[in-house]
């Protein structure tokens, strides 16, 4: 039984901002929150989403699955500064008036929490990876976000890691020890083999990347290795094809075995294209835990992921790994071709999936975590009573 249910006191209200919303029609954080948020809904809590609402047309409250969502705006035009000046940090504004516990969602916006942590409420800063050394950002916004990641720890009541390697990270840099609370992720039925003709792709004939098209995610190199390699499969890309230089060199650099899909949002079908690749290749090098990455464990993918110690916390030694040295993906792939992966690797994958990402016990952990700090800002509160001897009200006085 939670707190909230043995005192019978108002249920504690928790706005989470800093995703572009729910239902999810995006990335990873948007897909994490779809998930944790009906579910702490559930056990007791009133939870609010920060939702887009493009240009500053004024949409009503809504709910899903027991969530309240709450719209603000963002203008596509100017999407980086909107998100910032404007949506994140009305969001901010509205959750230091409206609610107890403000749970935002990576520090890139981290200045905004200055007025909720004004007002007395509980915040906590749900960091991603280590931002600022993501090669996307110019040597300016490195500067920045470094400064906005610096600030996050002095800001923050609670510093949340979804990867040990990270906060371990914070632990050795600013002498904070962060909660560590892992991506859960449900497990979706997919659509039959069928629906994979839009992307004209057949079963078990494709090598699957599923990620923002950035530099990071290495989609450059996949792409450069599975054209080294002598596979006669397809190579399918999933993720928005946004108008920028990076992108506009992958698509001019790709050949006749590439496929570029665009962004896949709908639960079923990207769940689809995964259960039916040949294998998931995954280039991510930045930040913590990548729910793409733990989607393929939960899908008993074949997984090629790039070495480096994120992807090893999250695949352990249920993944091939290969190095940004030229040459090193193709022959993994030509050797995978060549001796198919064991059969128990696979499954190991979903064994671990199941032990370390499922949503169950993910919603357990977050559900005991915020519950701990209800607990104690109740004690706190009596304590405060007690000391400046406030009587007690009783029931149904004026």
């Amino acid at each position: 039984m939670s707190l909230r249910d043995s005192l019978g006191t108002k249920r504690t209200r928790i706005a989470i901002i800093g995703s572009r919303g729910i239902p999810a029609a995006y990335g990873g954080y948007e897909t994490i929150v779809q998930e944790i948020a009906p579910g702490l809904s559930q056990n007791g809590f009133e939870v609010y989403v920060s939702c887009e609402s493009r240009g500053f047309r004024i949409r009503p409250h809504a709910s899903y699955r027991g969530v309240r969502l709450v719209y603000f705006p963002v203008i596509d035009a100017i999407r980086n500064l909107s998100e910032v000046l404007l949506y994140d940090a009305l969001s901010a504004w509205w959750a230091a008036l409206s609610v107890d516990i403000v749970y935002m969602l990576a520090y890139t916006s981290v200045p905004t929490l200055i007025l909720p942590k004004l007002c007395g409420k509980t915040v906590i800063v749900n960091v991603d990876g280590i931002e600022w050394r993501r090669p996307k950002y110019n040597r300016f916004l490195r500067f920045l976000l470094h400064a906005f990641e610096i600030l996050s720890t002095r800001i923050a009541d609670y510093t949340v890691v979804d990867s040990r390697a990270v906060g371990a990270y914070y632990e050795r840099n600013y002498g904070v020890t962060p909660v560590y609370m892992p991506y859960g992720v449900a497990e979706i039925r997919p659509l039959g083999p069928g629906a994979l003709k839009r992307f004209g792709v057949r079963k078990d004939e494709y090598y699957l990347v599923i990620g923002r098209l950035i530099p990071d995610n290495n989609i450059d190199l996949i792409m450069e290795e599975f054209v080294r390699s002598h596979s006669s499969k397809k190579l399918l890309v999933v993720g928005p094809l946004n108008r920028n230089r990076y992108v506009q060199g992958l698509l001019r650099r790709r050949d006749e075995r590439t496929v570029f899909s665009g962004g896949v949002y709908e639960p079923r079908l990207q769940r689809t294209l995964r259960h039916n690749c040949f294998a998931y290749i995954h280039g991510h090098e930045m930040g913590g835990t990548n729910p793409s990455l733990v989607e393929a464990l939960s899908c008993s993918n074949t997984i090629l992921a790039l070495d480096v110690e994120f992807n090893r916390e999250v695949a352990e030694d249920c993944a091939i790994y290969f190095k940004k040295q030229t040459g090193d993906l193709a022959k993994k792939i030509d050797l995978l071709e060549e001796s198919p992966v064991p059969a128990q690797l696979k499954k190991g994958a979903y064994v671990l999936y199941e032990k370390k990402y499922g949503a169950p016990n993910a919603l357990r952990m977050y559900v005991g975590f915020l519950d701990r700090i209800t607990t104690r800002k109740a004690t706190l509160k009596s304590e405060h009573c007690r000391t400046h001897d406030i009587p007690e009200v009783p029931a149904g006085s004026a």
